[in-house]
């Protein structure tokens, strides 16, 4: 006989619930001060836990305000500074909680502070393995004209949505270092706040008249808090507790002439849509109507010919107008063109940091589908003589003793020699590219667990050292009918295998460069090397597990990705924010929404797609790329990177005039806009005989938005994708595409495309029309590659 003892440990929790066990919420408020010590909701994986602050960044709290407790009204708090009044109040509903938060001008003047900021208190800090795993990132902040939105969602993909039925002039992070403008580093963010009131200028979409209280005016923001299940449903959720329309469309960046389904969540039936294009004059306007799917108003369709960006505007019986853009973009050639002359102008310079050299991989993979004058062998002869800057090109070994520990700026050499190989077929590049394979290989850097490290500390997957190295073994593989390269490639593919299985093992309880924490870059780059990995094994069981752990990553990255934002120039943006060191930009917290290192995450959404044949990983690999192509714009001006935030006051490094090539920091606002390069004007005197050190003349890391380039270059520009549903409907990327009796007819958006991706959930006949011929395939179902040439 077996005796079982359960030993139930009791943890106090200080303050008093709101809801319980029958609402499926829980929510604990102190009585001393009336912020929230947790918030617990009931899943289908039993109580989750919203951890909330105990120190400063408390909340819910008016910033630099203690409020006290109202005596004979229960969960009422207050306090009175400089003839201000501050209060508040919670109220349970069914399924989640309202606070109720108000200010009263009792002055004889207006009250125009610079921000009237109530603090959420949600604790996002994400210090430690698994520790993050608790906490909540403020995934998504957005203020509408008249109501504001959002969620902070836990890498286990738990969400606590919330909103205001009001209108609120702004947001902001609680950054470790916020409002310094002093150079620091740091990874944290505290938690967020909603400016409830906010001095101007502020992003159009913001109310713009939320920065002053008159004498005797009042003002009542309704906060709703809650806890949903699925990132699915939290557009929905906000929608019916807000009574406010939400707007999702079925992709974001399109070509044009490619339609755009917009849905419309509203819990009141009557809403106007209206839509204006790039030029401002109005394309569409028309009542909504219901539509059969279930809590969707309506499921409009508009079919945008001018390229540049749609704004979408859903207005509902009672006021409200909700937001989205649209971007419809140019060919993706001209993108690559316009990056590669970029590159050439602004010629890439060697720096004890890759990111100011990252340019040499877009002149060298431009080059090859697009000749030039000459511009293309200025560059490669450039890159051999300042070559032995960074590597001795007889020992190769790095020159420089600050140099070594970067392994990053090594593998990225590698996979700039193997670029150049298959461009120009000169095979002492690949000959290069294999000597550093050797190095990065090394004992001194790869050790018996399989790591690439760098003085001890695990860097896989600082930005890819796997993947360039399986980059380097399949160029090696096609000779391997020479011995020599034959023992290359197995020594280097064996390095790049061994790499991704300690991945495989270990997962997120990884490290990265700079401060800890859960970061983005960290995971997707672990989740791209193991999805690559995948892609290449032939046995099903290993692509599932190889895909399974990939797939086990990327959710865990969601939280940190813009996967709910109806907006082009983000949507599917990662989460990044202390990037902006490396463009000379104080303070250095500052969300970086799409950045070139987003585009890590288009090449673990797109081995995903290749893996699983998921519609998902299809959209998201896509709209991310939209996204982040935007930073060329139209006219062919390219810029580093997209920032969210809707009010920083920063210092800004800008061209000096009376100085060529040396720059000024300058007092700036920034806000939800494009920061520029500066690489083109930061210079060296001597660029042929100079290796940049970091915030110096030549250091700026801005080159790091070649990564878009690069990743659009394996994953789009030369291919087009077709998915079949069940059903028979159809989507399709880079290629017009429709199923009728007589098949799938597929027309390819540009000559440059050498393949179709055909993913068939059902028996079809593909027809492929090209220029001068016909591509006619019978009775294929399940995912396959269509080459289109020889």
């Amino acid at each position: 006989m077996f005796l079982f003892f359960m030993f139930l440990v009791c943890i106090p929790i200080s303050g008093k619930e709101l809801g319980g066990f029958s609402l499926g919420w829980k929510a604990y408020i102190n009585e001393s001060d009336g912020t929230i010590s947790r918030y617990e909701f009931l899943s289908e994986n039993g109580w989750e836990v919203v951890p909330f602050r105990e120190d400063s960044m408390s909340g819910l709290a008016w910033e630099g305000i203690s409020l006290f407790p109202v005596p004979e009204r229960d969960l009422m708090f207050m306090a009175e500074k400089d003839n201000i009044h501050y209060s508040i109040s919670y109220l349970p509903e069914k399924d989640h909680l309202v606070a109720i938060c108000s200010l009263t001008n009792k002055g004889y003047g207006d009250f125009e502070p610079k921000r009237a900021r109530l603090i959420i208190g949600v604790d996002s800090e994400m210090k430690t393995y698994p520790q993050w795993d608790a906490k909540f990132f403020p995934t998504l902040i957005r203020c509408e004209k008249n109501f504001t939105w959002g969620y902070f969602m836990s890498p286990r993909q738990k969400i606590l949505a919330f909103g205001s039925e009001e209108p609120v002039a702004s947001y902001g992070m609680n950054y470790i270092y916020e409002g310094s403008l002093e150079w620091k580093w740091g990874h944290q963010i505290k938690t967020a706040s909603l400016d409830l009131l906010h001095c101007l200028p502020l992003p159009e979409r913001h109310p713009q008249n939320m920065n002053k209280l008159a004498p005797g005016e009042s003002r009542v923001w309704r906060i709703h808090l809650g806890g949903v299940e699925n990132l699915s449903d939290v557009k929905n959720k906000l929608s019916h507790w807000l009574n406010v329309p939400t707007i999702e469309c079925d992709r974001y960046t399109v070509a044009k002439n490619d339609s755009v389904y917009v849905n419309i969540y509203n819990k009141d039936r009557d809403v106007v849509l209206h839509i204006s294009g790039p030029s401002k004059e109005r394309v569409l306007s028309y009542n909504a109507v219901s539509k059969s799917k279930k809590d969707i108003v309506c499921r409009a369709v508009f079919l945008p010919k001018e390229e540049g960006l749609y704004t979408i505007k859903a207005i509902s019986g009672n006021g409200k107008t909700a937001e989205a853009k649209v971007y419809v973009r140019k060919p993706w050639s001209w993108y690559m063109r316009k990056a590669k002359d970029f590159v050439s102008k602004n010629s890439p310079l060697f720096s004890n940091a890759c990111e100011t050299f990252y340019g040499y991989y877009t002149a060298f993979l431009g080059a090859k589908y697009f000749p030039d004058n000459g511009e293309s062998k200025i560059l490669e002869e450039r890159f051999n003589r300042t070559l032995p800057l960074i590597i001795d090109t007889v020992t190769w070994v790095p020159n420089l003793e600050s140099l070594p520990h970067r392994i990053q700026n090594f593998s990225a050499l590698m996979g700039m020699l193997v670029d150049l190989w298959e461009t120009t077929g000169n095979s002492s590049y690949l000959e290069k590219a294999s000597h550093i394979g050797d190095f990065l290989c090394s004992d001194k850097i790869q050790w018996q667990d399989g790591s690439y490290r760098s003085r001890g500390v695990h860097y896989t997957a600082v930005i890819y050292t796997a993947k360039s190295m399986m980059e380097l073994a399949m160029a090696e593989k096609m000779l391997i009918d020479c011995p020599v390269w034959n023992e290359r490639f197995e020594r280097h593919f064996t390095s790049a295998a061994k790499a991704v299985d300690d991945l495989l093992k270990r997962r997120d309880d990884i490290e990265t460069e700079g401060d800890m924490t859960f970061e983005d870059g960290m995971i997707s780059c672990s989740a791209l090397q193991l999805g690559m990995f995948g892609q290449m094994q032939q046995n099903k069981s290993l692509r599932d597990m190889y895909a399974s752990a990939a797939r086990y990553l990327m959710d865990k990255h969601q939280c940190l990705e813009q996967l709910l934002i109806p907006d082009a120039r983000m949507r599917g943006g990662t989460l990044r924010y202390w990037e902006a060191l490396d463009v000379y930009f104080v303070p250095n917290q500052i969300m970086n929404s799409p950045h070139g290192w987003t585009a890590w995450k288009i090449y673990a959404s797109y081995y995903l797609y290749l893996l699983t044949g998921e519609e998902y990983y299809l959209t998201d690999f896509m709209d991310t790329l939209g996204a982040c192509i935007q930073v060329m714009d139209l006219d062919g001006k390219l810029r580093w990177g997209f920032v969210p935030d809707p009010y920083v006051e920063a210092k800004v490094y800008v061209e000096n005039m009376d100085k060529p090539f040396c720059g000024m920091p300058v007092d700036s606002i920034v806000g939800e806009q494009y920061l520029d390069m500066i690489s083109p004007w930061l210079r060296p005197d001597d660029e042929e005989n100079t290796i940049c050190q970091f915030k110096e003349r030549g250091g700026a890391g801005d080159n790091t938005v070649q990564e878009i380039f690069k990743a659009l270059e394996e994953c789009a520009l030369t291919s087009a994708y077709v998915l079949v549903r069940d059903d028979g409907s159809v989507k399709a990327y880079n290629c017009r595409a429709d199923l009728g009796s007589g098949g799938l007819l597929v027309i390819p958006d540009e000559p440059i495309i050498e393949k179709i991706h055909l993913n068939a959930k059902i028996p079809v006949t593909i027809e492929v029309q090209l220029q001068k011929k016909k591509i006619i395939k019978e009775s294929l179902q399940g995912q396959r590659w269509i080459k289109l040439k020889v």
